[in-house]
């Protein structure tokens, strides 16, 4: 397998793999730095953000090196691709996966710096900067005609789509994130930035840049061809991405609203921690079973038992706590007619998910006075 330092433009294509050591150590740094870091601070990294991690060093290794490094060289749509799997991919990826953490011991320069890329308009700027600056035809021919050009226009895609993306997904504290009603606005920039360049080479009847004049084609497109199915990628792909993470942010925006809420609308006194423990995106069905057993739990007491219904977490799962008089007659009943409600609720999910929610969420019928949790 050949070796090289940064993809260059080839004398004839070949879909040969080759291994590109500068294009792989970019895109294994951000990464390894987030590790490095979460490392010095003895910050744990979950398996989620760990998954996280590798997503967006894969999409990196495959987007700086080979095979779309290489393409890059030779198409103006492979270029397309790069800027947007680095953009609309590779970055979020990153900061989804890199750890949160609080504001308290940030010293002041830190606590500027972060407030600096936590402002939307920022990353806003340099964003619309970037998406015109770089798609110019002085900086595709002239700039990226060697690997320290192409390599620079790399790290500005990169450093600008982290600028954009850092209000939105940093992990910096929560009251620092963009509310989500201006969101939604603000995910509409990428949406709408790269379509300038992509309207002029869809439409363009004439070549734009000279760079990719002479260089070998792996799919026998025309000049213009490649030139219109570059402006494709940027316009539709990109349109559904954005799509994509406006409706995942409608989404956590309902599940936020409707935590914050719970307690008002259950009428339950509740742990914020075991209220917070329910938002779990890998058990999204917890809303539905807790309102549903808190409604078993209301319709299965009697109406002068004289209990109390409380919200606690134990380690990894939330708890609900009836608190019911001691020594009365009815607690072993009460408890079969709950437990029997649970599992018919439960019955309606497939046995794996069942197993699951029963994992996250329990009842206990205590005495007056008595807390396990």
């Amino acid at each position: 397998m050949p070796i090289d330092w940064w993809p260059t433009v080839p004398a004839s294509w070949s879909w040969q793999p080759t291994v590109h050591v500068g294009a792989l150590l970019a895109a294994l740094a951000p990464a390894g730095f987030v590790l490095l870091l979460a490392r010095l601070r003895g910050v744990r990294v979950s398996q989620r953000s760990r998954w996280y991690l590798l997503g967006s060093t894969v999409i990196l290794v495959a987007t700086l090196d080979w095979p779309i490094g290489s393409i890059a060289q030779v198409l103006l749509t492979g270029r397309s691709m790069q800027y947007m799997f680095i953009t609309l991919a590779a970055v979020p990826f990153l900061l989804l996966g890199t750890p949160h953490w609080r504001s308290e011991g940030r010293g002041l320069a830190r606590r500027i710096v972060e407030r600096i890329a936590s402002a939307p308009w920022v990353g806003a700027i340099m964003l619309a900067g970037a998406a015109w600056l770089t798609h110019s035809q002085p900086v595709v021919d002239n700039f990226e005609a060697d690997a320290l050009g192409q390599a620079t226009i790399r790290a500005i895609w990169f450093a600008t789509a982290v600028l954009y993306w850092w209000p939105l997904i940093g992990p910096g504290p929560e009251r620092e994130r963009l509310p989500y009603f201006a969101g939604l606005g603000y995910l509409v920039l990428p949406f709408v930035f790269p379509k300038f360049p992509a309207a002029v080479w869809v439409f363009s009847t004439d070549p734009i840049y000279d760079r990719f004049a002479q260089t070998p084609d792996p799919w026998g497109l025309s000049r213009i061809a490649d030139q219109g199915l570059a402006g494709f990628i940027l316009w539709l792909p990109g349109s559904v991405v954005v799509a994509v993470a406006i409706y995942l942010l409608i989404r956590h925006w309902l599940r936020e609203d409707r935590r914050l809420g719970l307690r008002e609308r259950l009428g339950v006194p509740a742990d914020p921690e075991a209220v917070a423990a329910l938002v779990r995106p890998d058990v999204p069905e917890l809303w539905t079973v807790v309102e549903a057993l808190v409604r078993i739990i209301d319709d299965a007491s009697p109406p002068r038992l004289g209990s109390d219904l409380a919200f606690a977490r134990e380690e990894d799962r939330v708890v609900l706590e009836l608190h019911v008089p001691a020594g009365d007659d009815d607690q072993a009943t009460l408890v079969r007619v709950i437990e029997a409600g649970y599992a018919a609720h439960l019955r309606q999910y497939p046995e794996p998910r069942a197993v699951v929610i029963r994992e996250h969420l329990a009842i206990r019928v205590l005495p007056y006075g008595v807390r396990v949790s």
